[in-house]
């Protein structure tokens, strides 16, 4: 949803780069196989590190398979093949994006909260398709959903609340299946939750302290200015404790395909991020204007 979650590159094998373009791909068809071409416009990096990690268990990587799309319809490119991996994180990423929507519209005024009523509008079929295929992820999302807003209007200056309604919403994404990995998915599912809405928080105090919106950050640290100098250190503490929840989480998992891929993400690229953020110096996909561009 953010694009905060994406592997560092220059440390990356030239195939494991592919492959994280492949699977980038895969799922942008997964998602318009089942849902159409709407939703395929808010595919992000971090849906993909989710596919990556439900897939992960699996032996082996199946050979990708070539085709055009909308961005590319001149020449085939390869994707990562077709599976249940893929199909989850399409309905996952169709989930989340749907109730960002209705977080949108009931955050934002003017002309922000006329796009977010369109865009609601225009995914709810989409929504309701997902909702049927995930119907306890769904609940889990609405009832964090209206606990974060309940916590938004009061004007709560406790990030920990904040963060954890949030993170209850990205470990709720996480199939039920009753076993011990169950338990570690959410786990890290719910800190890596945690980890994105501080770190989103902490990029958006100039913005919400010009426009009055409601930021933990804000709150806690009584900030008058966008200048985060004098409460890094402390900021960053509280987001490493989240990573290093995700990394403890990630070494109990078995994970057989794209283990070092997803090692690179979790334990380079997730703490790039937060520096850059924290310097100001963070630009979405990594500085290129290509969406999907590492």
């Amino acid at each position: 949803m953010f694009g905060f979650i994406r592997p560092v590159k220059s440390e990356l094998r030239v195939r494991e780069a592919d492959r994280f373009q492949q699977v980038y791909c895969g799922l942008c068809h997964a998602i318009r196989a089942r849902y159409g071409r709407f939703y395929t416009l808010f595919l992000s990096y971090d849906m993909t590190f989710f596919a990556l990690v439900a897939g992960a268990e699996r032996e082996g990587t199946p050979p990708p398979c070539r085709k055009r799309c909308d961005a590319h319809p001149l020449f085939k490119r390869p994707c990562a093949a077709p599976d249940d991996a893929l199909a989850l994180a399409a309905d996952v990423s169709v989930l989340l994006s749907y109730h960002k929507f209705r977080d949108s519209l009931a955050d934002e005024k003017g002309a922000k909260r006329l796009l977010a009523w369109l865009l609601c509008g225009l995914g709810k079929r989409g929504y309701q398709r997902a909702r049927a295929r995930l119907p306890d992820a769904d609940r889990e999302i609405v009832a964090a959903l209206d606990d974060l807003q309940a916590i938004e209007r009061e004007k709560c200056p406790s990030m920990d609340r904040a963060a954890d309604a949030s993170a209850r919403m990205t470990a709720a994404v996480v199939p039920r299946t009753g076993d011990a990995r169950e338990r570690v998915l959410r786990q890290m599912f719910y800190h890596i939750g945690r980890w994105v809405y501080l770190l989103d928080a902490a990029q958006d105090v100039a913005e919400d302290l010009e426009q009055g919106n409601y930021n933990p950050v804000v709150l806690r640290y009584d900030l008058r200015t966008p200048d985060l100098t004098e409460i890094k250190d402390a900021l960053e503490r509280t987001l490493e404790r989240s990573l290093a929840d995700v990394c403890m989480a990630f070494d109990l998992l078995d994970a057989q395909r794209d283990a070092e891929l997803i090692r690179n993400i979790i334990f380079l690229g997730m703490p790039l991020v937060t520096r850059q953020v924290l310097d100001g110096t963070y630009q979405t996909n990594g500085g290129w204007g290509k969406h999907g561009s590492l």
